[in-house]
Formats: C-alpha cells, structure tokens, sequence
C-alpha cells in the first residue's frame, strides 16, 4: 500500500519540458522559451540527468504569474470589485433619475403615450373641421366663385392651414372625451 504512495507522489520531474506542462495545467504563465531562459539564468536548477527536483518547481513556481491573475494579488481584486461597486452605483442613479423624470412627467407609459397621440389627432381633425365651417363662407367670398381667382383661394388655405398647424404645435394641454359607439 506504501508502493501506491510513493508512486503516486513525484519527487521530480523527467525534463523542463514536463515542468511546463504542469505549470501551465496548475495555471501559471508560463513557455518554453522562458523556463529555459530562467534555467540559464539559474532560477531554476536540474540536475545532472535533466530532471528538475519538485522542490525546484515548488520554488520556481512562487515567482510565477497566474494566468487568471494572482490570488495574492489582492489590489487587482480590490480594484475589480470597486469598479463593480462603481458600475452598481451608477445604475442605481440612472434608476432614480428616470424614476423622478417618470414623476415629474417627462416620461409616459407606451399605453398612454398612444392613447395621447390618438387624442392628438382627434382634435387636430376636429380643428381642421371647425376651422372649414367658420372660414367657408369667406373664402367662398374671396374669389366670388371664379375659377381665375384658385391662386387667391390656394393662398387662404395655406394661411388658414399655417394657422391651425401653429396652435396644434403648442404645448398646450388638451381635453379629450372618448365614447363608445354603439
């Protein structure tokens, strides 16, 4: 049962090579042209066959990067939770700024937003109407029934139309009562 142990357990490593491998599956940044670099340079040792101590790795391992960024690392952490606070923050103001707008009445339900655009056109309908019912007996008078006279007709409908756009334009508050036909 001692033998499973032990075989289980690697006291070394066969080659460099190897090293990278577990490295990089362990989650550190890690390449072959740098261990090697690292090995001329002495950062980490083999021996005479080739194959690297465990404790090398062990060593060799706690100067290493992660590649998710190091647990360690508790700025970049730090750092990464404000800007989460910050982004949570600046969503909850947009919230209530458009709550309070909502309030004040510069925002309206898709519903009544229709419902008050139906309504508009109602009384621009009903403008248009009342306007022909006042105004037909002048302008039937302006040009006396003569058809050489259709520039000056052309004329008091365009004005009578300016008229009436330019008070539908307004911001003013209008009363609709809608019925049901039956």
């Amino acid at each position: 049962m001692d033998k499973k142990k032990t075989e289980n357990f690697i006291s070394s490593f066969p080659s460099l090579f190897a090293v990278v491998a577990h490295l990089d599956q362990a989650g550190y940044k890690i390449s072959k042209s740098k261990i090697y670099r690292d090995k001329d340079k002495n950062f980490i040792k083999t021996n005479q066959d080739g194959s690297v101590p465990e404790t090398e790795v062990r060593a060799y391992a706690a100067t290493l990067e992660r590649k998710d960024g190091s647990l360690d690392d508790l700025s970049d952490i730090h750092a990464r939770k404000t800007g989460k606070e910050v982004e949570k923050l600046e969503e909850q103001i947009a919230k209530l700024k458009f709550e309070r707008e909502k309030e004040q009445g510069k925002f309206i339900p898709k519903k009544d937003f229709e419902s008050e655009l139906a309504a508009r056109a109602a009384v621009f309908e009903s403008g248009f109407r009342h306007m022909f019912n006042l105004n037909c007996r002048e302008w039937i008078a302006l040009v006396g029934g003569k058809t050489d006279r259709t520039a000056d007709f052309l004329q008091a409908l365009n004005e009578a139309l300016d008229k009436q756009l330019n008070s539908y334009a307004t911001l003013k508050i209008f009363q609709v009562m809608f019925s049901e036909e039956v």
